[in-house]
């Protein structure tokens, strides 16, 4: 089987999951490292895990990056005010990319798709859990399990981290926290909820750290014109790590407390005790009567996810390209709301 050959763009904690995952992927491997710092491509190659494929090579530079001959793909782990000029100038060198979440805004999306569908490319945004298989066999039992969803709750929220953190710095990500984990839940309304209409109301409060400007929290409430509606809780304020997904429908209920990265096997928990899967609620059901359905991974959602852009960028499949990059441009446009609903967007 022929491996889409990768270059990153970035050297930070997501990029080095993102090559460990690579690693244990059948569909793709990574050639190149690309930083500003060369030092910082030789050392986060250096820590890299022996696979049967070559050392990947650190280079300075996108445009030495972008030089080389046995490059198929890269993936772009940078701050997002950087995001848009360094795939657009990948594409425009004729590679596919796979871009970190969030974006600047919903033209920034739409300008890298664009560029991308005009020289035949794929563009996909590194959302892990849309490749996992509990997302498709939640979409595939929702008929029958709750019927029409009618409205989503979810909280993102994880114990606070220091101030050098990046989300701190509104310069490189003017969205704060917002939009490092608000972008989970307006994915999840895309990919569970569906709403059919345009975004018809938003609501959103910030809890805004005092010395930065910068949001670390925010909460609030997105509805649509076609009727459905969804809550969200996302920061770094509650002490505590939640990942709660709550789908209501016309019959029942689907809910899972582990809907970013499951607790089983994702590159952040190892629990071979605890099941992945989701609950399933209906009628006037107890909690002894909830029905939990499993869907245990063949490998993590990181993993799953690069093989997923790997066979999709071999395939060329135009349809299938296109309903990725809807999905991310949906996202963006729940998030944007969000984001514009806060009354900071013009700081």
């Amino acid at each position: 089987m022929a491996h889409t050959r990768f270059g990153f763009v970035g050297t930070g904690m997501i990029a080095a999951v993102l090559a460990d995952a690579m690693a244990k992927s059948t569909r793709a491997r990574l050639v190149a490292v690309s930083s500003r710092n060369i030092n910082h491509a030789k050392a986060f190659v250096a820590k890299r895990t022996p696979t049967q494929f070559a050392a990947p090579k650190p280079v300075e530079g996108l445009d030495a990056l972008l030089a080389l001959p046995d490059l198929d793909a890269v993936y772009i782990a940078t701050p997002t005010t950087a995001k848009e000029a360094i795939a657009v100038k990948a594409i425009a060198a004729g590679k596919h990319v796979l871009v970190e979440k969030p974006f600047e805004s919903r033209a920034s999306v739409q300008r890298m798709i664009s560029a991308a569908a005009a020289r035949g490319l794929l563009f996909m945004d590194a959302t892990h859990f849309v490749h996992h298989p509990r997302t498709a066999a939640i979409q595939a039992a929702i008929p029958a399990q709750i019927g029409s969803p009618r409205s989503l709750h979810t909280t993102f929220c994880f114990p606070f981290s220091g101030r050098d953190n990046i989300r701190f710095d509104r310069t490189q990500e003017p969205m704060g926290m917002l939009g490092d984990l608000g972008w989970y839940s307006a994915r999840a309304i895309v990919e569970y909820l569906r709403p059919r209409g345009a975004i018809a109301q938003s609501i959103t409060t910030t809890h805004i750290d005092e010395p930065t400007g910068a949001v670390i929290h925010a909460r609030g409430m997105i509805a649509f014109e076609t009727g459905e509606s969804s809550t969200f809780d996302v920061g770094i304020t509650a002490g505590t790590l939640l990942m709660d997904l709550q789908l209501l429908g016309t019959t029942g209920v689907i809910s899972l407390d582990d809907f970013v990265l499951d607790w089983n096997n994702s590159w952040a928990f190892k629990n071979p005790d605890i099941k992945v899967g989701y609950t399933h609620r209906t009628a006037a059901g107890t909690r002894k009567d909830a029905a939990f359905i499993e869907t245990t991974p063949a490998a993590p959602g990181e993993v799953q996810m690069i093989d997923s852009f790997a066979a999709l960028a071999q395939s060329g499949d135009a349809r299938e390209c296109a309903a990725h990059a809807q999905s991310s441009l949906r996202t963006q446009e729940i998030l944007d709301a969000m984001w514009l609903a806060t009354g900071l967007a013009a700081r």
